[in-house]
């Protein structure tokens, strides 16, 4: 029995040491690199890392992975022989900069079993952003959730109201900031289009959708700006390429985005710094504007943040203010603001599309405004088109400030309680309405049609009427889903009436389930 569990005893031992020799082996095959566990800063450089371990031989290279606030960094270190690696391993204790050191394991490739799929298709999602920027001079940053409708803007409407050629040459999510996308625009002079997005008539319509512009040169350099490196990177492109003489620049501002990254951006032209620039930088009476832009960063497990991710850069004349910003209304007065700003952009948008169209020719007439509360609609018509008179529908409350205007007759009751009290006041065609919008939360998308119509045969209607109707899904989700109902609604009422000059929608102050139809009933 003893005779047995010794020899159990041995063949135990003998898999044992089999086993660390062919984890020595693996071992050995790199045993002059070093892993270091637990980086304590997120950019720390490669350089001050490499110093902190040159006491243990002479370090060849560093490589730092990871960082980026989701995944604590850890690096490799290559020292020239394996005594310095094994040196450091032995010798080296947690510290300020780092939490562990040991053995670096060589991955075994024959083990390895992964998809270049998802390498593939980041490598030929980056190629297009590269050929994208090569064609870019300006940079617009949006809600991700108006990107379609400022695409549309730029291309229907500045392009044309403006006289500016400018083509959408692309946009990214950007994996920077939630809830921000960039709009990549190619235009032949970038300060005009800037100039004219800053106008007040377009700024009170596009800034729920854009927060920043940023006048850039086409191109990209390959950099991340979370990190020092990428920073200097980004900064010596800047006062190689696109500076050019400091002597010519009076005062600089500033454009970074993200922002969080602008401590380092100074930081590195600081550093880098041998003519003057960090002196120059003036954010309140700057004459020349660096607009810094990362447009690009791949997050991922094996993500090189030195080769994806992509930054745009730019100067131009601190002429206008990049800062896309309107008037915040008072407590109380958003709900009223954003239904002004809607009609304002439906019949701005309109008069735009047709050369016809104005809604000067309206003046004196008179409008109804269906589900008017707070009152939004009628303070658009009786102050900015003057309207002799709108009648202002629903048994809500309007704004105090609405309520008194002259032209507003507040009528507390429903639309179909209203359109029998308006047919009794009618002695001619001049009490008739020429101007009918609606607004109203309805329980069905073609109720707002159904009022349309039957204030038609009801007789309260002029014989051509000017409409602005806002259709509200209710039903489902997507883009495509609400405009395909949208779109079916319309059809219905053009089945049911003669419609001339329709215009769908999806104007900046809609939420997303709504779109704004404009035309006129005959």
């Amino acid at each position: 029995m003893v005779g047995t569990n010794k020899s159990c005893l041995l063949l135990a031992l003998s898999s044992l040491s089999i086993q660390a020799a062919a984890a020595l082996s693996v071992t050995s095959a790199r045993s002059n690199v070093i892993f270091v566990g637990g980086l304590c800063e997120d950019d720390l450089s490669s350089t001050k890392l490499g110093k902190e371990f040159d006491r243990y031989g002479n370090v060849v290279d560093v490589s730092i992975i990871g960082g980026g606030g989701k995944q604590q960094p850890y690096a490799f270190v290559q020292f020239d022989t394996p005594q310095s690696a094994q040196a450091a391993i032995l010798e080296a204790a947690p510290s300020a900069l780092y939490r562990q050191v040991k053995a670096a394991q060589p991955i075994d490739k024959s083990k390895r079993k992964r998809s270049n799929t998802s390498r593939q298709k980041r490598e030929a999602e980056l190629q297009h952003l590269k050929d994208v920027c090569s064609r870019t001079n300006l940079v617009l940053q949006v809600q991700s959730t108006h990107i379609d409708r400022i695409k549309d803007f730029l291309t229907n409407y500045i392009s044309k109201n403006e006289s500016i050629e400018l083509a959408i040459e692309g946009q990214s999510s950007s994996s920077i900031t939630k809830n921000v996308s960039l709009v990549f625009v190619s235009t032949s002079n970038p300060i005009s289009l800037a100039s004219a997005l800053s106008k007040s008539e377009h700024l009170e319509i596009i800034a729920r959708a854009v927060n920043k512009l940023y006048i850039v040169q086409p191109g990209a350099v390959q950099a991340d700006m979370s990190t020092e490196v990428g920073c200097n990177v980004v900064v010596e492109d800047l006062v190689q390429n696109k500076i050019g003489s400091y002597n010519d620049v009076e005062s600089i501002r500033l454009q970074i985005f993200p922002p969080s990254c602008q401590g380092k951006v100074i930081a590195a032209v600081e550093s880098l710094d041998d003519d003057g620039l960090a002196a120059k930088l003036n954010p309140r009476d700057a004459t020349e504007t660096i607009s810094i832009v990362q447009v690009y960063k791949h997050k991922g497990k094996s993500s090189d943040t030195s080769t994806d991710a992509l930054v745009m850069s730019g100067v131009s004349k601190s002429t206008i203010d990049y800062s896309v910003q309107r008037e915040s209304p008072e407590n109380g007065q958003e709900a009223i603001s954003r239904a002004y700003y809607k009609i304002k952009e439906a019949v701005s948008r309109y008069e735009s599309e047709r050369a016809d169209f104005s809604m000067e020719s309206y003046r004196d007439c008179i409008a109804i405004d269906c589900g008017s509360a707070p009152g939004g609609w009628t303070k658009y018509l009786a102050q900015d088109a003057k309207m002799k008179i709108v009648h202002s529908v629903d048994p809500g409350d309007l704004d105090p400030a609405i309520e008194l205007d002259d032209r507003a007759n507040h009528m507390r009751m429903k639309i179909q309680d209203a359109i029998p009290q308006l047919k009794s006041q009618i002695q001619c065609d001049e009490d008739k309405i020429k101007v009918f919008v609606s607004d109203a939360c309805l329980h069905s998308m073609s109720a707002q049609a159904d009022f349309l119509l039957d204030a038609k045969e009801q007789g309260i209607l002029a014989d051509e009427v000017f409409f602005v109707l806002t259709l509200k899904c209710t039903i489902g989700h997507g883009k495509a889903n609400f405009d395909a109902q949208v779109e079916q609604a319309v059809s219905n009422l053009k089945d049911r009436a003669e419609i001339r000059d329709l215009s769908v929608h999806h104007l900046f102050s809609n939420r997303i389930g709504e779109r704004t139809i404009i035309g006129k009933l005959i």
